[in-house]
């Protein structure tokens, strides 16, 4: 009973007020958890209270509570592995056995009840019945364990009970973990240090025993190899080590069997996504280069590669190339490229369309260098072989064209290969006409006026577009290698002409004739590299799209993206059509300002469901601001109207989009950020921390942005039908950005001088709101009073009033007893016109209320009228029309008479003759 006392207490002081309190219960619950001083039915609830305290405000408690959950783990009173699946066969057993071997009154109760519940045939009854004949037996054994001269079967039935509730609460324990797993990853993404390295050797603990959670920590992690903290960077790569190349508990000492290795990199790399490649591929190169991953490895993945089949083979590929990308060796030689076209390119490839393969070598093939044309070498030979493949899966010479998921997958192997002819083929602009004539010729093989697949027109589309863009970069390439071999050649030259000034001026002689020369020939080198400038802008410019071959199929991609008449309604063809013209676009100025229109037009008009293609081409219009800022700039509030798209993909990758123009100063920062502060409260939590890191990082900068946009930003979402808490919770967030007092001074002056234009106390309201939110000083005090008539008729309303009720509640707090006067009268104004203010309101309602009730009646006497009229027409003929007339008449000054103003008219001429 004491011990449970003193846990209690313990207990409880997690939650003390002080922090310090709160890290040093979690030590000393440290210091019994790894002293397994932890009683087993106490885990689960200090696991859940070290979960929670992952969300203190404190660094040092955050740090603790993780150290605790890490020590929980190492010295859990379960099995050495917490893998789920093995507990989960064993508690259905368990279950089992427990429903078969229950007690004869518990069984007999429960068929009774069976038999009963059968005939209406609800399982939702049954599986209520059966958990409550289990509970029942688990308490008749729980009663049972203190009764001497129990049968032997009864002996067994009460320590299967004891093993199933331990099973359960090992599941229990997981599911705790499971369950965090969002709370361990947000650890990884906090901004301090210690957060992050405590958290990643949790997930390496954790892998060890064989958590899921662990498996995808441990990918998110890899993200904070390009963090820009060096100690970061290497917590994240030891921690690799620990995990996928190290044995468990020698802190990356003794590493794995070499199988063992090969066999964690292949399941790495087999399930993760882009982005998460990108990081495992830093790591690997980061190892590779360190010498931590040894030599065998490789051989055992090439050994894979060559044997497998499906997804390992592709995986072993990209391990490969990953590697390859801090020592070329493991691919750049004879033996490896011939093994290489045979695995990744060869017959397999093309027999089974394995498309991830293809895509996985062309990658590899894109850490060797150019090849140079050598009959007589064995290496270009087989290289020569291997161009001859590429260009056949760049044209999708083996695709389906009733298959639209082998077209899927073809687009990114054709993208790589693409990519890899332009690295290693000493032409790569001879090997691209050659594939665009051979698609054409398939492509058009019954003449121009036949008709082709979909999907095949969708292939030529993305080859077209990819080309030309990958021409586009290679002939900058090229420029930039003659800029720097003519750098190189001046700068040469220069040293030599400063040599011979210094010698001339030491031996007091004339200029001589060479360096004048010199200096000529210098002027004329940057003459010729202005020129040579020139030409490479007139290529892109002209050459690429305009007089060139992919030129000429401009106006079909043109046509296919307009879609006059809707003829071509395959989404695939369109999102292809799209992407190419974009890429088009992307190279040439003028026809990128020619086809803007059309492509917003394509972009409006696209399907609902078609999210794909609109993702897309808000990416590419990022890209085409970038290259041609100032043709997409009259067209940026179409951009933003993306936004508020139904898609969240689409929303996402705007916003994306947005932040990086904004933030490279590519697009102004105007009224339309109004849509990004609304991007704050979406539904996607993901869409939700971009837009704060948008503003945070606007916030950073000298010219006060977020000052400058505040007073637009409050008049425009005010006038939006948003949620109060919504247009709070913006502004709340966007007014933490003012820190200093000079511009809180000018925003509380703004913010007042909006009052006269609101049109609805609602927005009167958010006024208030927003000027309660920022800090107060006696200047700012001082121009609330003065300018109290500008907001004294809204002081009615009880939000209104509360706003300004808090701030005087604030300034009272720093007054000074000169001030203290000004905010005691401000505070009777403003107490006494708001009663006035809610007592003109309730007699305004009044006012309404009467108004209408005499709409009413004035309308039913109408009614009554018409009808009356209407009655007295239809039973009288010709001859009694007159008199039905003069009794309608009659009936109308009588009416007159008994109205109000009637009355009131015969009691002012009574008044008059007595008076008289």
């Amino acid at each position: 009973k004491s011990r449970d006392a003193l846990l209690d207490v313990l207990s409880e002081r997690v939650y003390d007020v002080s922090s310090y309190t709160r890290a040093a219960v979690l030590k000393a619950w440290i210091g019994l958890a790894q002293g397994g001083g932890v009683p087993l039915e106490r885990v689960k609830f200090v696991t859940s209270f070290a979960i929670d305290r992952l969300q203190d405000k404190t660094v040092m408690v955050r740090r603790s509570a993780m150290q605790l959950l890490t020590a929980l783990l190492e010295n859990n009173p379960y099995m050495g592995c917490l893998d789920p699946d093995p507990y989960k066969k064993k508690l259905a057993e368990l279950y089992e056995f427990v429903k078969s071997n229950m007690p004869n009154n518990i069984r007999e109760a429960y068929e009774a009840a069976m038999q009963e519940a059968d005939e209406t045939a609800d399982q939702g009854v049954f599986q209520e019945l059966e958990a409550a004949a289990l509970g029942a037996a688990i308490a008749e054994a729980d009663s049972m364990t203190d009764v001497d001269g129990l049968s032997e079967q009864e002996n067994e039935f009460c320590s299967t009970v004891k093993a199933l509730k331990f099973t359960q609460s090992a599941l229990d324990f997981i599911d705790q973990f499971e369950q965090a797993n969002e709370t361990f990853q947000g650890m990884l993404l906090s901004a301090t240090t210690s957060d992050v390295t405590e958290a990643l050797r949790f997930f390496v603990r954790a892998r060890h025993f064989k958590l899921p959670c662990a498996i995808t920590g441990m990918k998110h992690a890899l993200a904070l190899m390009w963090s820009s903290e060096q100690s970061i960077r290497d917590e994240v790569l030891q921690a690799f080590v620990d995990v996928f190349v190290a044995t468990p508990g020698t802190n990356g000492k003794e590493l794995l069997s070499d199988n063992q290795i090969a066999h964690n990199l292949l399941v790495l790399a087999g399930k993760a996504s882009v982005s998460e490649l990108a990081s495992i591929e830093e790591a690997i190169g980061r190892l590779v280069k360190n010498e931590k991953i040894p030599a065998e490895v490789f051989l055992i993945l090439w050994s894979v590669a060559s044997k497998a089949s499906g997804e390992a083979r592709a995986a072993a590929m990209l391990v490969l190339s990953m590697g390859a990308s801090a020592d070329r060796s493991i691919v750049d030689s004879a033996s490896r490229l011939k093994l290489l076209l045979e695995a990744g390119l060869g017959d397999y490839t093309e027999d089974h369309r394995d498309w991830r393969t293809a895509r996985s070598a062309a990658y590899a093939l894109q850490r060797i260098g150019r090849a140079q044309p050598d009959s007589t070498s064995a290496k270009y030979i087989i290289l020569e072989q291997i161009m001859e493949r590429l260009c056949a899966v760049a044209r999708g010479d083996w695709c389906l064209d009733d298959n639209t998921e082998d077209t899927k997958m073809w687009f990114s192997a054709s993208e790589q290969a693409i990519d890899a002819l332009f690295i290693i083929c000493p032409e790569p602009e001879v090997a691209s006409a050659e594939i665009i004539k051979g698609m054409e010729e398939v492509l058009f093989e019954g003449g121009s006026s036949s008709s082709t697949h979909s999907l095949r027109l969708s292939r030529f589309f993305f080859v077209l577009g990819h080309i030309a863009l990958k021409l586009l970069v290679y002939t900058e390439s090229l420029s930039g290698s003659v800029r720097r071999a003519n750098a190189a050649k001046s700068l040469k030259k220069q040293e030599i002409a400063d040599k011979a000034k210094v010698a001339n001026h030491k031996t007091g002689g004339q200029r001589c004739d060479d360096e004048d020369d010199i200096e000529a020939e210098l002027g004329i080198a940057a003459e010729v590299e202005a020129e040579n400038e020139r030409k490479v802008a007139d290529i892109s410019e002209k050459e690429i799209v305009g007089r060139g071959l992919i030129g000429l199929f401009g106006p079909l991609i043109v046509r296919v993206v307009g879609n006059e008449g809707q003829k071509f309604s395959s989404e695939i063809l369109m999102q292809s059509a799209t992407l190419a013209l974009c890429k088009l676009m992307c190279i040439s100025g003028s026809f990128c300002e020619k086809h803007l229109p059309l492509l917003f037009t394509a972009l409006a008009n696209a399907p609902p469901g078609d999210t794909i293609m609109r993702a897309n081409t808000v990416v590419a219009l990022g890209d085409l601001a970038f290259r041609f800022p100032n043709e997409v700039e009259p067209y940026t509030p179409r951009l933003y109207a993306c936004l508020r798209d139904g898609s969240t993909k689409v929303r996402r990758h705007t916003l994306m989009v947005l932040t990086h123009l904004i933030l490279n100063d590519m697009v102004k920062v105007k009224g339309q950020v109004c849509e990004i502060a609304m991007c704050l409260r979406d539904n996607d939590p993901r869409i939700r921390d971009m837009s704060r890191l948008l503003f945070h990082e606007l916030s950073k900068r000298s010219n006060s942005p977020i000052y400058n946009l505040l007073p637009d930003i409050v008049s425009q979402l005010s006038q939006m039908s948003l949620r109060k808490d919504d247009f709070r919770g913006i502004m709340s967030f966007l007014l933490g950005y003012i820190k200093k007092e000079k511009q809180n001074e000018m925003l509380v002056e703004k913010l007042c001088q909006r009052f006269p234009k609101c049109t609805s106390i609602s927005q009167k309201s958010d006024l208030a709101f927003c000027i309660a939110q920022l800090k107060m000083n006696e200047k700012s005090i001082k121009t609330l009073s003065d300018n109290f008539k500008l907001y004294k008729d809204s002081l009615f309303d009880d939000d209104v009033k509360k706003s300004f009720t808090s701030i005087i509640g604030k300034a009272k707090k720093f007054a000074k007893p000169e001030l203290k006067e000004c905010i005691d009268e401000w505070e009777t104004k403003i107490n006494e016109h708001a009663g006035i203010g809610q007592e003109d309101q309730i007699a305004g309602q009044k006012a309404e209320r009467a108004k209408a009730r005499a709409t009413k009646r004035a309308a039913r006497n109408r009614k009554k009228q018409e009808d009356s009229f209407e009655a007295q027409s239809s039973d009288n003929d010709g001859s009694d029309g007159e008199q039905a007339v003069d009794k309608e008449n009659q009936s109308f000054h009588e009416n007159i008479d008994n109205s109000p103003s009637g009355k009131q008219k015969k009691r002012q001429s009574r008044q008059a003759r007595t008076l008289a």
